[in-house]
This record gives structure tokens, sequence and C-alpha cells, in this order.
């Protein structure tokens, strides 16, 4: 077995190497051994293989002038000809990208532990941060009882109307195969960080982002089955002809059958959304607009300014529908955001409020992070794109 070093730079070079995918056997075999030293050396491996710390270095590179450099050490060391000069300048390329990289992880290796020490002596000191969101939620009974579904252990945790309500691995299930009607109502509601997963009793998966609800019958039990949105769910409706599934959200209704899709109807948002990834949705504006019928790859956008026409809907085509649902598979998809919608999906997933200060560009974000990291990571990635964070208790100043 190789032993492990402590020396950062060595380490980070490995790590180079490895995202590269370069280690001979006995580096991955010394790479492997100092991840499973201590918690902390799996801790920082975990982080330095975080998206957004390696977007971090593909910026660096992009930002390297290696064609610069190479013709300053060209000056002073010529090569033989053209041919010569190409097949250096591949090399060189490759060369310089690994440095970068390497650079990257070895600073952010020897930042990460200097801010674990911060106070001079060489103890270790908490820093202030926010952790990400999680799964939880509050159940409303048809009584009125709340219940907080994340502090709640595995098992039946009530019965309405025949219908049996359980928990398994923090995920709710209904029972409805000895129910006497569907009249009694249950409300699913995300808080700010939290975010749920739910089956519902035909058999519709549904998946709450945060704060966030959902209404629907214990029982579906009439010629339809009917819910009540607010915030963004994703549905994935089980298909029953014979019981067409109907959503209300604000200002309008969708009618599917078999169907996957998403909608977005948060209060602070201009527009609300709904995108089609599967089967076909009929969106009904409550007033104004006519219905229009989507197909898979497509987005309804239901302007919510108030005009003497009514609400106004579009349709627009949707190229990847999974950025649209990137919340629901954990991540943040920030590809063409704008600051202040980024900022309104950190608020939400965090738990915090944003202010800002001055007017701060309007930047445009790109890439794409997963959303069980802390504030702070996420921080470090969009501080790349010239915007300014401070935070101060559970308030983010923007500048």
């Amino acid at each position: 077995m190789a032993s492990s070093s402590n020396d950062p730079f060595i380490i980070a070079a490995l790590i180079s190497r490895s995202q590269q995918g370069l280690l001979t056997a006995g580096e991955q075999e010394q790479l492997d051994a100092w991840i499973a030293a201590s918690d902390e050396n799996r801790q920082l491996w975990m982080e330095l293989n975080n998206p957004g710390v390696q977007q971090q270095n593909v910026r660096a590179m992009a930002r390297f002038d290696e064609d610069a450099a190479l013709e300053r050490f060209l000056a002073n060391k010529p090569v033989k000809s053209n041919v010569h000069r190409m097949q250096f300048l591949r090399t060189w390329k490759w060369a310089a990208a690994a440095l970068v990289v390497a650079l990257g992880v070895s600073t952010y290796f020897l930042l990460i532990n200097d801010t674990r020490t911060s106070d001079g002596f060489g103890r270790k000191s908490a820093q202030h941060d926010i952790p990400p969101g999680k799964n939880g939620a509050i159940l409303t009974l048809a009584d009125g009882t709340q219940l907080v579904l994340d502090s709640l252990g595995d098992g039946k945790i009530a019965t309405q109307n025949g219908t049996q309500i359980s928990l398994n691995n923090n995920e709710l299930i209904y029972d409805a195969s000895a129910a006497t009607d569907g009249a009694a109502h249950n409300t699913i509601t995300t808080p700010n960080g939290r975010q749920y997963h739910i089956m519902l009793p035909d058999g519709t998966e549904v998946w709450l982002n945060a704060a966030s609800s959902i209404q629907y019958p214990v029982a579906f039990k009439g010629k339809e089955r009917r819910v009540k949105v607010s915030g963004e769910v994703y549905f994935e409706v089980a298909n029953k002809s014979w019981q067409p599934f109907v959503v209300e959200a604000d200002k309008m209704k969708l009618e599917v059958l078999g169907t996957s899709f998403n909608i977005n109807t948060y209060d602070d948002e201009k527009t609300i959304r709904t995108t089609l990834l599967t089967g076909a949705v009929k969106v009904t504006p409550l007033e104004g607009s006519k219905p229009k019928v989507l197909v898979p790859g497509q987005t309804a956008v239901l302007s919510k300014q108030d005009a003497p026409e009514g609400a106004s809907l579009t349709v627009t085509e949707t190229p990847d529908p999974t950025k649209i649902i990137a919340w629901k598979n954990g991540l943040f998809n920030f590809d063409g955001m704008d600051l202040y919608s980024v900022m309104r999906q950190l608020e939400r997933w965090y738990n915090i409020e944003i202010q800002y200060v001055g007017k701060p560009d309007n930047v445009i974000f790109k890439g794409k992070m997963h959303r069980n990291t802390n504030l702070s990571d996420v921080l470090k990635v969009l501080e790349t794109m010239d915007v300014n964070f401070e935070l101060k208790g559970n308030i983010l100043y923007v500048r």
C-alpha cells in the first residue's frame, strides 16, 4: 500500500491528473490512501470534485494566454521547423491546461485549509455559512391538523375517509384501496429551504420545489382528478384515460392524461410557465387568451400583467426541457439566467433574504451546480462573473 503524502502540491498534482484521467496505478493508490486517511480529506475530495470548483478551473484556463506564453518561450528556444512548431504547440496547450488546473486545485486546497484555521493559532474555527435545503414538508390534513413530515418516522401517520397515509423513507404514500369517498382534501406545503416528493392516491408522482404547495383529495373518486398548486411543481401523471387530470394554478388550468410536465407559478415571477416533457397538455387561461395544446419540448408562458383583454398566453420552443427540471434532479442550471432570477432561486433554496446595494448590472450567468452544496460554494462560483456578495446573518447583500 502506497503511503499518503501531506504535501498539498503533490496531492494537487494527483487530483489534477485524476481529473484528466492520467493517473497511473501507483498514483491512484497514493491518492486513494490520502482520501482514506481522514474525514477531512474525504470532504475536501468531494469539494474539489464539485462542478462549481471545476468550472472555476475552466475559467482560469480561459483567461490563460498560452499563445503569448509560448511566443515568449520560443523567443529564447527556437524550434527547427513549422511542423515541429505545431507539434510543440499542441503539447504546450495540454501542459498549460494541466498547469492551470493543478495551480487552481493547489490554491483551493490551501484556501480551504487556511479558512478552517483562521484565528491565527492553528485552531479550527467555524465559518459563517448557510447549508443547502433538504427534503421536508408540512402535511395539512382535512381537519386542519398539521404534521411536519421531516420530523416523523416511517409508518402510518393518519387515516382520512378510509385512505391510509404513511411515510416510507421520508416519502409520503397514500393507500386509497379502502377509501369511502374523495371529499377530504390534504395539502402539502414546502417552506423555503425544503423540497418534497409525493405519490398521490392515483399513482401520480409529484415533486415540489421550495416555497410550493399542492392540494388534492385523499382519493380520486369522480370523473376527473383535480389538484391545485402554487410555486413550482413537477408532475409525472398516471395514465387514466377515463379520468382526466386537471391542475389549477394562478390564472390558468391544465388538462392532461399521462404526461410529465413542470409548472412554475411563483408569485415573485412575472409569468407562469408550463413546460411539457412527454405527452400532451391543454393550457387554458382563466381569462383572456384562447387555450393552447403543448407538444413535448414546448413551454406555455402566461403573463401576469393586468390588461383589459386579460392575460397573454404564448408558446415557445424549449430545446432542452431538462434544464427546466434541473431542480428536481438536484441541480442549479444557471445557463442564460439573469442575476435577479438566480437570486430568487437562492433565496428560496437557502431560506435567505436578498438585498441589492445600488442597482447591480443584470449579469447573464452560465453553468450548473449541485444544489446540495453550501451557499458559500455557490457564491464563489458566481463571483467569478464579477458579482460581489456579502452575507450578514441571514441577509445576502448583492453589489
